[in-house]
């Protein structure tokens, strides 16, 4: 059989095969798509990694801020604690009348440089005429609403006698007193002098054992603290007008020469009657907390 033999001549192809050269160029495409990919960031961190690389820092962040305000927390001074036994009276005179304050238990030994005495109290008045009224107290017509108290501060006078008693070194003092455990040298009985520099509001300690205490004046010869039979005379709150102060030779008034109790409880306390109230504080300076905080009722004696 005679078979016709075929080839085909590659110059015969227009263009020739040989004029043009044959490349692979599928792997040149694939490394420049993954450069354009890294290019444009398709390659970086995946967005999971981000979020927990987040919630780490946010974790951190919060722990240190914690941190902070638990040291913040831990640092701060903590108020004592402060019980005592109060009792206001008001008999009319100067005996039997004033405020005292045992002191029951403590957290710990309390400074009174520490610490502020502080009274207020609503009532009515009942005697507009008494000495001790300032001038705005003594236009209240009686029968109309009083209200009072005042701040006593620690190393701060606030017991101011007449003039003519200055040659004293006990005229002025510092009103609420106390005596007892770590207070020497103190006898108030019957003598203003016995309220010396140990007893006074910032000097002593307030622990058990302690007892404060604030009395009317019955004499403008500043004798007869807190009730010594025959020692009262025309002035302060001897008892001569029931209820009230009377001026005995400017011993006392509302303009800065005032008695222990008007010092504490404030001018006008002896409108005050059984059935009425005191409020007491004390407040610890450090914290501004009140550590000591009750109504007190007024008694007649």
């Amino acid at each position: 059989m005679n078979m016709m033999a075929w080839w085909f001549d590659p110059s015969e192809i227009d263009p020739p095969l040989h004029t043009k050269p044959i490349f692979c160029t599928r792997g040149k495409n694939m490394h420049y798509l993954k450069r354009m990919a890294r290019k444009n960031g398709e390659d970086g961190v995946s967005p999971v990694i981000g979020v927990m690389l987040m919630l780490v820092v946010t974790i951190i962040i919060a722990a240190v801020v914690s941190g902070f305000a638990g040291g913040l927390i831990g640092g701060q001074q903590k108020s004592p604690t402060l019980s005592m036994d109060v009792k206001i009276s008001n008999t009319g005179g100067y005996i039997g009348s004033g405020l005292t304050a045992n002191v029951l238990g403590v957290s710990q030994p309390i400074n009174s440089a520490d610490t502020k005495f502080v009274t207020s109290w609503t009532t009515t008045m009942k005697n507009n005429e008494s000495d001790d009224l300032s001038d705005t107290q003594a236009a209240i017509p009686n029968g109309a609403i009083l209200t009072g108290g005042n701040t006593s501060l620690p190393n701060t006078v606030n017991v101011d006698l007449n003039p003519g008693m200055r040659n004293s070194a006990h005229t002025q003092a510092i009103a609420p007193f106390a005596i007892g455990t770590g207070i020497t040298n103190t006898n108030p009985t019957n003598s203003f002098s016995s309220a010396n520099n140990a007893s006074w509001f910032g000097h002593y300690t307030f622990q058990p054992g302690v007892n404060l205490f604030v009395y009317p004046y019955g004499s403008k010869s500043g004798m007869a603290l807190g009730g010594a039979p025959g020692n009262a005379d025309t002035g302060g709150y001897n008892g001569v007008t029931p209820y009230a102060y009377t001026d005995g030779g400017n011993w006392v008034d509302a303009n800065g020469k005032v008695d222990p109790t008007i010092a504490v409880l404030g001018s006008g306390w002896e409108q005050l009657r059984a059935g009425d109230t005191v409020h007491v504080k004390v407040i610890y300076v450090p914290t501004g907390a009140a550590i000591f905080s009750k109504d007190v009722a007024v008694t007649e004696g």
